[in-house]
C-alpha cells in the first residue's frame, strides 16, 4: 500500500481530537530564548500539544496531520528546506547530523572526531543563522549530539566520551544559540560526568520491555533528570519491542507503554524508534498510534529546554 493511500485511510479513521488538531492556522508565535521572550509572525502552522511522532517520519507525510514531530538525520544541504517544510505543516523536529560527518574518515563507521563534529555544526549554523533559527524556533525541539556513544562497532572501535560531548555541546551553544541540545542516553550516563549535565538541555528514555516496568523506567529517568535540571524525551522502541533484535511491538504493547510515556508529567516530547512502512501499514498499529497521538495533542506544548533557562520545568 502506498504512503498516500495509508495517509488517506488513516485520516478516515482519525478521531475528533486528531481532526481538530489538524486545523491549526498560521499565527504569531511567542518564542522563548534564554530569559527573553520575543514574538514573531512565522509562516506555517502553529504546533499544538505535546510533540509526538516517530524517528525517520517520511517528509511526504509531514502535512497529513498524523504525527506532530520526528527525529530526522539531515545533511546540512537539506536542513533549511526540511525545517521550512516542518513549519508549513506544523511539525517539530529533533535534528541529527549524519554520522559520516562526525568521523575522522567521513564514513559512517569511523572514529568520532571532535573537529569534524564542530565543522558539521558550522555547516548547520550557516543554514540556520540567528534570525532564521529564531524564526523557526517553534518547530525545532533541539539537536541530538550523535548517539550510540558506547557502541564500539558504531564508532570505529572507539567510544565517544562524555568529555568530548561536553566540549562539542559548549561549541554548539556559540553557533546555534538558544537551540536545546540533547544526548540520546538515559540521565544516569550523563550524571556520571557533571560537566556534560551542565552543558545540555535534555536526555532520552527509550523504553523496551526488556527494561522492566514502563512506569518504573520512566519515573527513574525523570527523577535523575530532575536532579540535573534536565528535561526528558520519552518514547518506545517499537521496532525492537523486547530489546535489540526482537520483534516489533504489537498494538497492545505499543498502547500500554506509549500511554505511560505520553501521560508522564516529565515528558517533554514523545518520540519513538522508528517509522517503517511494513509496520505502519498494519491497521491495528495505526489505530494504536492514533490513540497515542490524540492523547499527546490534548496535552500542553512542552519545551525540551533545561530548567532555569526561561521555561519552568514541570512538577514531578
Amino acid at each position: 500500500m502506498s504512503r498516500t493511500c495509508v495517509a488517506l485511510l488513516f485520516l478516515g479513521l482519525a478521531s475528533p481530537a486528531v481532526a481538530a488538531a489538524q486545523t491549526a492556522t498560521p499565527a504569531s508565535r511567542t518564542l522563548v530564548s534564554g530569559d527573553s521572550t520575543v514574538r514573531h509572525t512565522v509562516p506555517g502552522h502553529v504546533p499544538v500539544g505535546l510533540a509526538a511522532g516517530l524517528a525517520n517520519w517520511p517528509p511526504d507525510m509531514y502535512c497529513d496531520g498524523t504525527a506532530s514531530a520526528s527525529v530526522q538525520p539531515l545533511d546540512p544541504r537539506e536542513l533549511l528546506d526540511r525545517v521550512q517544510l516542518a513549519s508549513k505543516c506544523g511539525m517539530r523536529l529533533v535534528l541529527i547530523i549524519p554520522r559520516k560527518l562526525l568521523t575522522t574518515t567521513h564514513r559512517v563507521s569511523g572514529p568520532f572526531s571532535l573537529d569534524s563534529a564542530e565543522r558539521a555544526i558550522d555547516r548547520y549554523a550557516n543554514q540556520l543563522p540567528p534570525d532564521t533559527l529564531q524564526k523557526y524556533r517553534a518547530n525545532l525541539i533541539g539537536v541530538n549530539l550523535a548517539d550510540d556513544y558506547t557502541c564500539l562497532r558504531c564508532w570505529g572501535g572507539q567510544e565517544i566520551t562524555q568529555a568530548q560531548l561536553t566540549e562539542w555541546a559548549n561549541y554548539t551553544r556559540t553557533k546555534l544559540p538558544g537551540l536545546p541540545l540533547g544526548i540520546r542516553r538515559t540521565p544516569d550516563w550523563v550524571a556520571a560526568y557533571p560537566p556534560l549535565a551542565a552543558s545540555i538541555d535534555y536526555v532520552w528514555a527509550q523504553y523496551h520491555a526488556g527494561r522492566g516496568n514502563a512506569q518504573t523506567y520512566f519515573d527513574r529517568a525523570a527523577e535523575t533528570a530532575s536532579k540535573l535540571g534536565l528535561r526528558v524525551v520519552m518514547g518506545v522502541n517499537v521496532k525492537d519491542c523486547n530489546g535489540p533484535g526482537s520483534k516489533p511491538c504489537s498494538a497492545e504493547e505499543l498502547t500500554s507503554a506509549g500511554t505511560v510515556a505520553v501521560n508522564h508529567p516529565a515528558n517533554c516530547a514523545f518520540l519513538s524508534w522508528r517509522y517503517e512502512d511494513t509496520i505502519w501499514e498494519k491497521p491495528e498499529i495505526r489505530q494504536a498510534w492514533e490513540g497515542l497521538f490524540a492523547l499527546a495533542k490534548a496535552r500542553p506544548v512542552q519545551e525540551c529546554r533545561r530548567a532555569g533557562s526561561g521555561t519552568p520545568a514541570p512538577s514531578f
